[in-house]
């Protein structure tokens, strides 16, 4: 009966999904004025569609049982699961549409130069860059994560403006699924929940507690793309610093356990040149703010880290040795932690390949399968804690 139940139910959940998430008028203009007015809008339909799906739950269950307590409580937890999932339908529509980015430091204005002759300015070759990505998480509960963002453009041509460019945004969470009790839970790829070593689903609120590798990622982003893209006009030279405001539904109305672990890529393209930077952040309690994460490694970089929060223990690094005997090396760019154990604090990062020392060696527990961590020395610097696998022996 369990089963029919969630059966019907998700029926009824793809189907308020498919409807859910107007963004447009039939005439192709936008529906709403802001990404607020359209979540507002469509998370409204994503509750009366819980509602319903949880009145249809409770009605079959306490058809099969004839007891009222216990159809009452399946009711309200499908309601809760089918509101979920389809205000993540909800979100990622309107996210797609409404988002966009705005700067925040408008580039140093040019020193007047003297007049001169006109001359024929000298060819060089293009170069783009991104140098600096970070994710800020500040505010309460319902503040939106904030990433911020320099690059850098240079033509053959120093005199040309109004370069048209593109700036790509794809924003990735952590996949989840509701079971047949409607519980949320962690899945891979192929919608199969991902299992402990116990053989038992991970539910969604250990999720920041698994390693990278473990997790599988859903894009935010209109049905069928990747990432959702701005079309802008930049200057060359040093770029003006850009925000942009991650559109998240107030948890409020979209329940979901926090900390929960998400992913940013930026990329900027200007014809046939493109420059990519990721950052690994998290979605984080209010007493877990203020924190910010930084994106490692340069132009396209296929590894991001959280780096510390503002303040940085003067411990977190020490003078580099003249001559340091590292026994691994780090397989990408990674950050060292104060402890091994949750909850840990980011106290600066190591870059890929970077020699190291193994001073100690502890295992722990993450949803039932024992890791192991190690403290490190480097000759950088930053000695920590980090996850053994993130090492290869030095050769």
């Amino acid at each position: 009966m369990a089963r029919f139940t969630f059966r019907r139910g998700l029926a009824a959940t793809l189907i308020v999904a498919q409807v859910a998430a107007c963004t447009h008028m039939p005439s192709g203009e936008k529906a709403f004025k802001s990404f607020d007015e359209c979540v507002a809008a469509n998370l409204g339909l994503a509750a009366v569609g819980g509602i319903a799906i949880g009145a249809l739950a409770a009605a079959i269950t306490r058809q099969g049982t004839d007891h009222r307590r216990t159809s009452n409580t399946v009711g309200v937890a499908a309601g809760i699961a089918a509101t979920v999932m389809i205000g993540m339908v909800a979100w990622r529509k309107c996210a797609a549409v409404y988002s966009t980015s705005e700067v925040v430091a408008p580039p140093p204005a040019q020193p007047a130069q003297p007049a001169a002759t006109p001359a024929a300015p000298p060819q060089r070759r293009k170069g783009l860059s991104v140098d600096r990505l970070d994710v800020q998480v500040e505010g309460n509960d319902e503040t939106p994560p904030v990433p911020e963002f320099a690059f850098t453009y240079g033509d053959e041509n120093p005199a040309t403006k109004d370069i048209k460019a593109k700036f790509r945004h794809k924003v990735e969470i952590v996949r989840f699924k509701a079971l047949d009790d409607d519980r949320l839970v962690l899945a891979d790829a192929n919608d199969k929940p991902v299992l402990d070593a116990s053989g038992q689903p991970i539910g969604l609120d250990q999720a920041i507690n698994m390693p990278r590798d473990r997790l599988h990622w859903v894009t935010i982003a209109e049905e069928g793309k990747e990432d959702y893209v701005e079309d802008v006009v930049i200057q060359q030279g040093r770029s003006a610093t850009y925000r942009h405001k991650l559109q998240i539904p107030p948890r409020k109305q979209l329940p979901l356990p926090l900390p929960v672990p998400m992913r940013y890529r930026l990329t900027v393209q200007v014809g046939d040149l493109k420059a990519t930077r990721n950052v690994d952040f998290a979605l984080l309690r209010a007493q877990d703010r203020p924190k910010r994460f930084s994106a490692a490694g340069g132009q396209a970089s296929n590894a991001a880290t959280p780096v510390a929060t503002r303040n940085v223990p003067a411990e977190a690094s020490k003078p580099a040795e003249k001559d340091f005997a590292g026994t691994h090396v780090t397989k990408r760019a990674v950050a060292v932690y104060n402890r091994p154990n949750a909850p840990r604090k980011a106290l600066g990062n190591l870059p890929v390949k970077a020699p190291v020392r193994v001073e100690e060696e502890k295992e722990i527990k993450v949803g039932g399968k024992a890791v192991k961590w190690v403290k490190v020395s480097s000759k950088a610097g930053p000695t920590g804690w980090l996850a053994a696998s993130e090492l290869l022996e030095a050769k």
